[in-house]
């Protein structure tokens, strides 16, 4: 192991008493600092990362601290931005996908603000400004190099010196060889400190997301180690780490129930990615003896002290073997998941990413319109407001928007007159009926535009609305970006609606990954659309499901969607949607879209017929149980029980219907 030489510098800022004294290499006089982004992925209480992140980085202006915020609770996510306001934090709200996918969030977010030197830190680790400085310093000079600093407890008990994996077994040892020679053992580095530069970062794609947590860091390393980088120790420079600070456990001898599910699910992940052939199987052969080892890593008394550890590991063996039978997929470089493709880009100043210096963005509004003029000239009256907001946090966008209007005699066009003001606006005419074919049109108008985000007539934008869609859009560079809609309810409404749920619409976190979105409120980077050469089809302009079928075959393509908590449009319900009869006629059009979009999705004509087989079945199933509950809340007297069991079993006769072929045109017009 590398011995320190050359001189050393005490340290004392926020270090915790009672700990080891830090060292750090010197040198004669005062260096430059080096600009350098630290990473931290959060979870839970912030108060960890209050209490750990050296105030002096807060100072230093050419550092900057990513928080990446993986969703725990809404009041941990407020305190977060709380703490982030404060203390000069750069703050990324994400779902919570996982450490990996958190690191991949805060790397990009660095890169994009120009920022080459990037440290990866844990929440429960310490590490003072100079030695994160000496650590970027390493990686400016070097970019093929990734380094870790030595670890230790607060207690003073060593933590890490360097770390092996087995080839053969995926056994672990605090062993490091020079120059990663040893043909057994394989070096890797602890993701709790680890600094890279910006071209390391992309060469490696970031980190895998697939593991949640644990062995990310042994992935990354030997990924490293292949791609040619050269992984390093830097026993003069020491950082505090109390492991399992994040879990609660510091001063526990077991370890959580996360920690061995994860570690002992992720083992198998790590060899089904790295190893072929004979060498799998024999990975495979050492599974249960190299299970126990982990276990044991929390001490033997602990089956007494903590049983739920028990649990977690059996969980972990079985989701790993359940990888057997799988061909190993793509590693994160090569697919989607990891950085984002264009962070090669020059970033703008504002860090915008995929921009060359010196221009801006282009967002279109797309409003679709169909004889609703008072609807129509309240949004357009609201939205020059919301653009303002925009221009605050945007310079460079250029917004504009466009009223598509179905009638053709186009009504609108009054609306649209009497509405120009500040954002430029236009009105074109779609004769074709229905909603797909004005949302096609969309498309087809914004050729030039970069971004375009639809809202629909009747809804009203609540403030923050396209700011929030672009911070997030900007935070994940997704290709769609869905905020909430919000239906606003007149008094003396039938109380059987309200108990029904038909206006209510599930909330996420922010940052979570969609699988489809409608389109009400949705931002869509056009540039990964026409990638994609995805558009909506007209066959649906009618019966609905344009929107569901257009993000699932955009999902299908690879592309991402996510979640916006914080952009809300106000949805007034108009009088006659709100009666027992359209809200039954709802679910089942709803579901019968839902299987047509399935049955067009599906490959072959074996899996069309393995939909309407599941779909046949599952909404006869969904009938009779919907039946029997508002069977059951009529003789109750329970409300929920009788409006929610129609609403059931009327979404059962949509799926039937759907998959015996029967389309249901929702949206059909009169002659």
């Amino acid at each position: 192991m590398p011995e320190s030489s050359g001189n050393v510098l005490a340290l004392s800022s926020t270090w915790p008493s009672g700990g080891p004294e830090p060292a750090v290499s010197a040198v004669e006089g005062e260096e430059e600092r080096i600009p350098l982004a630290v990473v931290v992925v959060s979870y839970g209480d912030p108060a960890l990362i209050a209490r750990t992140l050296d105030p002096a980085l807060d100072a230093d202006p050419s550092a900057l601290v990513v928080v990446v915020d993986n969703f725990s609770r809404a009041d941990h996510r407020e305190r977060v931005r709380e703490l982030a306001a404060e203390r000069g934090w750069l703050l990324v709200p994400a779902a919570n996908e996982g450490f990996g996918a958190g690191v991949n969030r805060g790397l990009e977010a660095a890169i994009r603000r120009g920022h080459r030197a990037l440290i990866l830190l844990n929440p429960d680790a310490v590490a003072p400004l100079p030695v994160l400085q000496e650590l970027a310093r390493q990686v400016t000079a070097d970019p093929e190099v990734l380094v870790s600093p030595f670890m230790d407890t607060s207690a003073g008990h060593r933590h890490y010196r360097g770390t092996s994996v087995n080839h053969r077994t995926g056994r672990m040892r605090s062993v490091w060889t020079e120059g990663d020679t040893d043909p057994e053992w394989g070096n890797w580095l602890s993701g709790a400190c680890l600094a890279l530069s910006d071209h390391a970062a992309e060469r490696l794609g970031g980190m895998s997301e697939d593991y949640f947590l644990y062995w990310e860091d042994v992935d990354v390393s030997r990924r490293a180690a292949a791609r040619g980088l050269r992984l390093a120790l830097r026993p003069d420079l020491r950082v505090v780490h109390d492991e399992g600070g994040t879990h609660g456990r510091r001063h526990s001898l077991a370890k959580s129930p996360l920690y061995y599910r994860w570690s002992i699910r992720n083992r198998l992940l790590f060899g089904r990615r790295h190893r072929r052939g004979l060498a799998w199987w024999r990975w495979v052969a050492a599974t249960p003896r190299e299970s126990w080892m982990i276990w044991l890593r929390g001490g033997r008394k602990q089956l007494f002290t903590d049983p739920r550890g028990v649990l977690g590991a059996g969980r972990g063996l079985l989701e790993g073997l359940t990888l057997l039978g799988r061909r190993p997929g793509p590693g994160p470089a090569e697919r989607r998941g990891g950085l984002s493709e264009d962070l090669g880009a020059d970033p703008a100043p504002d860090g915008a990413p995929g921009e060359r210096r010196g221009t801006g963005l282009s967002l279109r509004i797309a409003v679709p319109t169909f004889r609703r003029p008072a609807q129509l000239a309240r949004l357009l009256a609201a939205i020059p407001e919301r653009v303002q907001e925009l221009a605050a946090t945007e310079p460079e966008l250029t917004v504009d928007v466009l009223v598509v209007d179905n009638d053709p005699e186009g009504s609108a066009s009054a609306v649209v007159a009497a509405a120009e003001g500040p954002v430029p606006l236009r009105h074109v005419v779609e004769a074709t009926p229905g909603i797909a074919a004005v949302r096609e049109r969309a498309l087809r108008e914004s050729g030039q535009s970069d971004l375009l985000v639809f809202i629909d007539d009747d809804e009203v934008p609540r403030a923050r609305w396209l700011t929030a869609l672009l911070e997030v859009w900007r935070a994940h560079r997704p290709a769609a970006v869905a905020g909430r809609v919000v239906s606003l309810l007149p008094e003396g409404l039938d109380p059987w609606i309200v108990a029904s749920g038909t206006f209510r619409r599930p909330e996420r976190p922010t940052g979570a990954r969609l699988d489809a979105a409608a389109t009400g409120n949705l931002l869509l980077d056009l540039r990964r659309v026409r990638a994609a050469g995805i558009g909506f089809d007209p066959a649906r302009g009618l019966s609905g499901g344009e929107d569901t079928l257009f993000t699932r075959r955009l999902a299908a393509a690879g592309e991402t969607l996510v979640w916006c908590g914080e952009s809300v449009t106000e949805d007034e319900v108009v009088p006659e949607r709100l009666t027992r009869d359209w809200a039954l006629r709802r679910a089942v059009s709803t579901a019968n879209s839902t299987v047509d979009t399935a049955l067009h999705l599906a490959s072959g004509g074996a899996g069309r017929l393995r939909v309407r087989a599941r779909y046949v079945l599952g909404g006869a199933a969904r009938l009779l149980a919907g039946r029997g509950r508002e069977l059951l809340g009529r003789a109750t007297g329970n409300l929920v029980h009788e409006a929610r069991g129609a609403r059931a079993a009327a979404r059962g006769r949509g799926m039937v219907s759907g998959a015996l072929g029967q389309r249901v045109q929702e949206y059909a017009r009169p002659d």
